[in-house]
């Protein structure tokens, strides 16, 4: 279960950098022409300027200024949108890439999905080296990734409430202290739990 998801935030990951990558000079504002307006169809994929609220997907779920707060980073980006269903079986998927503007990390991931499976079921897919969160749901974990992946560490954390997985990733730049994304276990934490009451109050 767990594992077949992880793919998603990567692949939104990579769209974000695609829709980033036009050119414009790091910290300016891209120009307010007609080519850069996005069509309706579009709106889902187009990297829109804080506030996250006008994004699409998962990304009103997510206080920017928490985000901020917690990372001392200045997120300005953020692309989400609905994931598309396999054959009409598979839950859609709600998600969002959030980034700074600056470079291609630090960066934020954020994917919500419903499932039939249940809360054991989630537990038992769980990875080696997880620890356990309290008062997040009804299961929920961290784990910060040390792979050599081309940035820096990664936090990880996910939680599964009431037939709904969430996972969040936070990936920083290169050469980060790994225990420096430690410590901020509980920052993203409180960030998580915001993400949660948003959801239930959203539906």
């Amino acid at each position: 279960m767990k594992r077949a998801l992880l793919a998603v935030p990567a692949a939104l990951l990579l769209a974000l950098a695609a829709c980033s990558d036009d050119g414009t000079p790091s910290g300016e504002e891209p120009a307010d022409t007609a080519a850069n307006e996005s069509s309706e169809e579009s709106a889902s994929s187009a990297p829109v300027e804080l506030d996250l609220a006008d994004a699409a997907g998962a990304c009103p779920l997510i206080d920017g200024a928490t985000l901020n707060s917690v990372t001392g980073e200045d997120f300005r980006f953020a692309s989400g949108g609905p994931g598309e269903s396999e054959g009409g079986e598979a839950p859609a998927q709600l998600t969002c890439a959030v980034q700074t503007g600056e470079a291609a990390y630090p960066d934020l991931t954020l994917f919500v999905i419903g499932t039939e499976a249940s809360v054991e079921v989630y537990e038992e897919q769980l990875a080696d080296g997880t620890e356990s969160i309290d008062g997040l749901g009804e299961a929920a974990y961290w784990i910060v990734h040390n792979e050599d992946t081309g940035a820096g560490p990664a936090l990880e954390m996910g939680w599964y409430d009431g037939g709904t997985i969430f996972e969040m990733r936070y990936t920083t730049p290169v050469d980060t202290d790994p225990a420096a994304v430690n410590e901020l276990v509980g920052g993203f934490t409180e960030l998580a739990k915001g993400i949660a009451t948003a959801h239930a109050e959203s539906g």
